[in-house]
């Protein structure tokens, strides 16, 4: 008779300060107020777990500087950080203003125009002035019919379109404000033809593929087709991140299932939500997307503007505070934080007050309903995953039945702590992986502490 023996190799060390942490994993946005290795180092031990650079601002060389910022406190830190590179995607924006004409407001330089001033929008590239400005990438006009609305900068400026002649749409402003040079330029409601791939968009993927980036996330997702083209595209640049959808627009919402189908992870993008539709709507589609993430065993980020008061103020709003709460008990997998931690005055503190709101939350967490979520569709899935679910179940539900101390996987890929998470078990789940990047993979997931280790040896 053979005996196999099978021992544990040396594992990383679970640091303590790692145990007081949340299972609600945070994402923070790194810039100039937590680009260095000692605010990141701050901001690890505060609670984050996904450190997120946004490509729509700044250069590819301040970018680095962060990653390897970012890497360098992780290894000091003895724990694995995810980085998450948020693309800018298909989007519109307003040219540059002509500073000739331009006013200073509020430290702000653009040009001021009025309500019920005529505004014309062309693909031609020309400076913006009080009547003409410049959208590009050239398009919008296909995609844009009279009365549409056009908002400037998520509504700073609106406009009404008259008529569009050529590549020129003609409109009436109905509310004034500041158009600045680079500001998106959105149409609610409207379908984009815009292609997935502009130049912005591709030197973003560049520097993903340069910096091997463990997320990407992907802006003005619209279909499932969008994610295929990309994951193609990295894949043919030799790179396997895992994607996150971003929802943030009409489309996006209305194909939100065959997008689940498709990605690895999604975002409630709240900020261009509210641009797209109602505000009134937009508590009810991010509890309608963290419940579908939960049904299908992808991890849902909840964004934009969650504690938005700490980029200036040291304590949060009530609303904040009850905000990041609701969010921690509707499922969602990661609260994130943007300008409170990349330009705010107090990102450090926004990640202990997340942290501290996210581990009261889980204390009232429905964790039974969380799992019966995941198990009500198990039965639409093929033979095998419906086995490896069955299994993930059962070893959730007796961990926490046993009031084990934790629940102990042992991965290559992350598959098995994902599954696991996926049931929500009160009891931690610690992933041991002799893979750096499965270990990065996981700091998105719920609940899960990732650490190194040798392969198991027979």
């Amino acid at each position: 008779m053979t005996h196999i023996h099978t021992e544990l190799q040396p594992m990383q060390p679970l640091p303590q300060f790692v145990k007081n942490l949340p299972r609600t994993r945070i994402v923070c946005t790194i810039g100039p107020a937590t680009g260095n290795v000692a605010k990141a180092r701050a901001l690890i031990r505060a609670g984050m777990s996904v450190a997120r650079l946004n490509l729509s601002h700044g250069d590819s060389r301040q970018h680095f500087e962060y990653v390897n910022a970012i890497r360098e406190a992780a290894k000091q830190m003895g724990v694995s950080i995810g980085i998450l590179a948020d693309l800018p995607g298909p989007k519109y924006r307003i040219g540059t203003v002509d500073n000739d004409l331009a006013v200073m407001e509020n430290g702000r330089l653009g040009i001021q125009v009025a309500a019920r001033d005529k505004f014309v929008l062309t693909g031609e590239r020309v400076l913006t002035t009080p009547k003409r400005g410049t959208v590009w990438p050239a398009g919008l006009h296909h995609d844009i019919k009279p009365r549409a609305r056009i908002l400037i900068d998520e509504g700073a400026v609106e406009m009404r379109v008259d008529k569009v002649e050529a590549h020129e749409i003609h409109c009436t402003i109905r509310r004034g404000g500041l158009i600045q040079s680079d500001k998106a330029v959105t149409a609610p409601g409207n379908t984009s033809t815009l292609d997935y791939f502009t130049d912005e968009t591709v030197e973003a993927l560049n520097f993903a593929v340069e910096a091997d980036v463990d997320f990407v996330g992907l802006s003005y997702i619209r279909n499932r087709q969008d994610l295929r083209a990309v994951r193609k595209w990295l894949a043919d640049a030799g790179c396997n991140p895992a994607l996150v959808a971003k929802i943030e627009i009409k489309q996006a919402v209305d194909n939100l299932a065959e997008i689940l189908d498709e990605t690895d992870a999604i975002m409630v993008a709240r900020g261009d939500l509210g641009v797209e539709m109602p505000l009134h709507l937009v508590p009810t589609t991010q509890k309608r997307m963290i419940r579908l993430a939960n049904e299908v065993g992808k991890p849902v980020i909840t964004a934009t503007q969650m504690l938005e008061s700490m980029r200036d103020n040291p304590y949060p709003t009530r609303a904040e505070s009850t905000d990041v709460y609701n969010a921690v008990r509707d499922g969602t997998d990661a609260v994130m934080l943007s300008a409170e931690t990349s330009v705010g005055d107090h990102p450090v503190a926004a990640v202990r007050f997340m942290a501290r709101v996210s581990k009261v939350a889980e204390r009232f967490l429905d964790n039974q309903m969380l799992s019966n979520r995941r198990m009500a569709i198990i039965d639409k899935e093929g033979r095998n995953a419906q086995i490896d679910a069955i299994i993930a179940f059962d070893a959730a539900r007796t961990a926490d039945t046993l009031r084990s101390k934790a629940i102990i996987t042992f991965t290559e890929t992350g598959t098995t702590a994902d599954r696991v998470a996926a049931f929500r078990p009160r009891t931690p789940i610690i992933a041991l992986s002799p893979n750096p990047k499965t270990l990065a993979n996981l700091s998105m997931r719920w609940g899960v502490i990732p650490l190194l280790a040798d392969r198991l040896t027979e």
